[in-house]
């Protein structure tokens, strides 16, 4: 047993080869060896776990007389009875969304999405927007979808230090430190059950399999624009990162 300790297969976050360059934020919040890092745009040295900080609800169909569409966002609930037409009711409904005084002081904010059947909320950098949207005295369901705003900048590296809230595999990057980013360059990630050597690989976000493991699913989920370069081996595969995504 050395430094390490006695891993099955690697740690997370443990650095594969040489060269690699190696990047540095500050922690807003604790991040797990081998975790994807996340950066708000335009903002420089902040890093993140990942988040669900936007989501998109999506109608099935127009809205009609005597709907109300009640949406919540992070328990505080907004509803709006349909008036004059649907684009009116929806209109109507993200200007109360935004006028709420709970959700804006929180940081919440929302938008039109790409029709008049779906709105876009957007919660503050490093939060898990949490979304319900329902439609009742009449016809018509939403359903949410969720992404996140944020850049990917690397996997979160791990380091060797005699601290006790350290160890191998076990802890993480505390909040207020400067992170290790491996921006470009392998190591060690979690990785989902289908991961095999030259895949490519996406950040879990919101799709198939568990939030901040590396996998092979698209659908609602992150791509970073890399590939694994081993099969999975007791929860743990050698991601090569290629950059900023």
């Amino acid at each position: 047993m050395g430094a390490y300790g006695a891993p099955d297969a690697a740690i997370a976050g443990l650095i594969v080869g040489i060269p690699n360059a190696v990047e540095s934020a500050i922690a807003k919040e604790d991040i797990a060896y081998g975790s994807p890092v996340f950066g708000p745009v335009g903002v420089e040295n902040k890093a993140y776990g990942p988040h669900t900080d936007v989501a998109t609800i999506t109608l099935s169909g127009v809205l009609v007389t005597s709907n109300v569409i009640t949406t919540t966002i992070a328990g505080t609930a907004v509803a709006s009875t349909f008036a004059t037409d649907h684009a009116t009711t929806m209109t109507a409904h993200i200007a109360a969304i935004n006028a709420n005084a709970t959700l804006v002081a929180a940081g919440y904010s929302a938008a039109a999405g790409g029709s008049n059947l779906i709105v876009v909320i957007t919660g503050p950098v490093g939060t898990s927007v949490a979304v319900t949207s329902v439609v009742t005295l009449g016809a018509g369901q939403a359903t949410a979808a969720y992404t996140t705003n944020a850049k990917f900048l690397g996997i979160a590296a791990f380091v060797q230090n005699g601290g006790k809230d350290w160890g191998a595999g076990t802890a993480g990057w505390k909040k207020g430190m400067s992170v290790n980013i491996i921006a470009d360059g392998t190591a060690w990630v979690p990785a989902e059950s289908s991961v095999s050597d030259k895949k490519a690989a996406y950040v879990v976000i919101s799709g198939t399999g568990t939030i901040g493991n590396f996998g092979t699913v698209s659908t609602s989920n992150y791509d970073i624009g890399s590939f694994f370069r081993s099969n999975v081996n007791n929860g743990l595969a050698i991601l090569e990162v290629r950059g900023l995504k």
